[in-house]
């Protein structure tokens, strides 16, 4: 197995809640299992719809308005899925890792996938509902929620749970672009067994993570609006032919490569993101 640091560096995206919003903000982390904090809402006065694509991770989303605080957990997306973000709200989110969600290790990931649940539902949880109900500020959202939740968090230790991390590692450092004989080879373990740790651990098959690895780093670079060729993309990053490319992205996003770049630029979207 290569050798990688501690901590999995993966950000993952999801470029409708900075394309469909105002004043997106985030605070990157890789400790506690933690990917990022990020916080949103909309000056309009209705309601909009937004699509979540697939990022192999769970979200609690925190969400306060006039009626006091709501909270829930999201699972990880494998299709592309609508939510709703309402005007007059401010929302608060903690994306976590690939397979790492310590809140809810009694809970088997498959019930998360392509599911949310009620943080009330989760007793344990209560004290940290409470605490997050009077927090004001991003800052506060933020220390106030990783006081609460270290507490409660226990690393998990097991073998196959640090298998898993290694092998999202390798994944990470290819952008997606590995085979499931590459991981058997890397991993020194059979296809089947890297397969078995998945589901076990994120609740989806390598090869699916991979993809959405891939798709991924695809968001990340045209993020950057200094696309030059979609064609070029489509062959760096290793898709059948650029019909292949566009299929998937499209899957993926709901939007062509083109109308996902041109949507980017018209956002001006890095300039969108505040990092804290």
């Amino acid at each position: 197995m290569e050798s990688f640091q501690n901590d999995i560096h993966l950000h993952t995206i999801q470029p409708y809640l900075v394309l469909k919003t105002d004043s997106f903000r985030q605070h990157l982390m890789t400790t506690y299992g933690i990917s990022h904090f990020y916080s949103c809402h909309i000056a309009t006065e209705k309601s909009v719809f937004l699509s979540l694509v697939p990022d192999g991770c769970s979200n609690i989303i925190f969400a306060y308005n006039k009626n006091g605080l709501t909270a829930e957990v999201f699972g990880s997306t494998v299709d592309q899925k609508q939510i709703s973000i309402e005007n007059g709200t401010d929302y608060f989110g903690v994306r976590f890792l690939p397979g790492e969600n310590s809140c809810f290790t009694n809970l088997p990931v498959k019930e998360l996938i392509n599911n949310k649940i009620s943080l009330a539902d989760f007793p344990e949880m209560g004290q940290l509902y409470y605490r997050m109900s009077d927090q004001q500020t991003f800052e506060g959202r933020m220390l106030t929620f990783l006081r609460e939740y270290t507490v409660l968090f226990e690393h998990n230790k097991k073998k196959q749970h640090e298998l898993f991390r290694q092998i999202c590692r390798v994944i990470n450092s290819k952008d997606g672009m590995v085979s499931i004989s590459e991981l058997e080879k890397l991993a020194g373990y059979s296809a089947r067994y890297v397969n078995y740790v998945f589901e076990a651990e994120a609740g989806i098959s390598a090869k699916q993570f991979c993809r959405i690895l891939k798709l991924q780093s695809v968001i990340n670079l045209i993020n950057s609006g200094n696309v030059s060729s979609m064609s070029k993309i489509a062959a760096d990053y290793h898709f059948y032919d650029q019909s292949h490319f566009i299929h998937d992205f499209e899957q993926f996003t709901g939007k062509s490569p083109r109308e996902y770049l041109d949507a980017v630029v018209q956002k001006q979207y890095r300039k969108c993101v505040i990092d804290v």
